[in-house]
């Protein structure tokens, strides 16, 4: 077991039954941390009504963190004779860090399949599970203009606001050409004071995309844009995103979908229902390095940002744990054959 701390999040947590190996078949992965404001669970404390757990952070992710420890708790030896699992617990999924990726992206260079345990998706009749989550960037534009007094002589200036205003609708345009995409200018700012022409602005934009093809030829065509121009005498300059990627559905992902769907079958429940998300998670950097990663495997949950309304349903906690154990078995049964 190892517990390497990321600096400004705490400790994480590798555990495994090969610690020297140099694959692991499958990686259950959760996160500590919570995206609610330290004060929240004392203002938002834990409450039990009727098989409903309420309380800041509730289902995301402390309800998985439990999960996770009864899915490896007492494996047998059928699955550890056969297969090199690891548990991974990262402090600081919400947040993000340098750090934390680090600690995942190594992890994540040795596994050949991942189940992240998110909280199921309460949204969904009987708790959906997700097969496909978008990619997230935060695209930065900055506009660069010129100064001018706006009473005196503005006809000096350069509005970097006006041409920060011209291109927030057609970069945002952009993303019709491209299924699953979704643009958002979610974040301006610009200026120095009202009698003055804006010599610079800015705009971050949210970009979603399913798949990162789609991300290459948004961040392509923006550039583009931006290189061409959106106001006379504005330079209109896109920095560089930090990398991220969707999870795809791929051959690999389907196959572990199988499995999960085959365990639910011997199970006796519903078959999962498989979903394309918006939002990312932990499954997105498994995803740069590991084509079969599922995620939503947690205990079913919602409304994860509210901290008044937050919600896990502990009575589908058992159905879940075995579905995890289950589908390991099945996974030890192939590699017996």
């Amino acid at each position: 077991m190892e517990t390497p701390y990321c600096a400004e999040r705490g400790k994480a947590l590798l555990a495994t039954n090969r610690p020297d190996a140099k694959r692991f078949d499958i990686v259950f992965c959760a996160h500590t941390d919570t995206v609610q404001p330290v004060g929240s669970a004392a203002k938002h404390p834990f409450r039990l009504v009727d098989g409903i757990a309420y309380g800041a952070g509730v289902a995301d992710d402390k309800r998985s963190l439990n999960a996770v420890w009864w899915v490896a708790k007492d494996l047998p030896a059928r699955v550890t004779d056969r297969l090199a699992v690891a548990v991974v617990l990262n402090p600081g999924e919400e947040s993000g860090s340098k750090a934390t990726s680090a600690f995942l992206r190594g992890v994540a260079q040795k596994a050949d399949r991942v189940m992240v345990f998110e909280p199921g998706r309460g949204e969904v009749p009987g708790g959906g599970f997700v097969k496909v989550r978008k990619g997230a960037i935060f695209l930065k534009v900055r506009f660069h203009g010129k100064a001018a007094h706006a009473g005196n002589n503005p006809q000096d200036g350069r509005n970097a606001i006006t041409a920060m205003a011209l291109a927030i609708p057609e970069i945002q345009n952009v993303a019709k050409k491209y299924p699953g995409v979704t643009i958002n200018g979610d974040l301006v700012s610009g200026g120095t004071a009202v009698n003055t022409i804006a010599a610079e602005a800015e705009v971050t934009f949210d970009l979603r995309f399913a798949d990162n093809a789609s991300r290459d030829a948004v961040l392509a065509d923006t550039e583009a844009l931006c290189r061409q121009g959106f106001l006379e005498g504005v330079r209109a300059e896109m920095v560089p995103p930090g990398a991220s990627s969707a999870m795809a559905e791929t051959e690999a992902s389907r196959a572990l979908m199988a499995l999960v769907d085959g365990a639910a079958a011997s199970l006796g429940q519903s078959a999962p229902k498989w979903l394309t998300v918006g939002g990312a998670s932990d499954s997105n950097l498994f995803a740069e390095y590991v084509a079969g990663v599922v995620c939503a495997m947690g205990v079913v949950g919602s409304k994860l940002h509210d901290p008044e309304k937050e919600w896990s349903d502990l009575r589908t906690a058992r159905d879940r744990v075995l579905l995890a154990q289950v589908t390991l078995l099945r996974m030890a049964a192939q590699r017996r054959n």
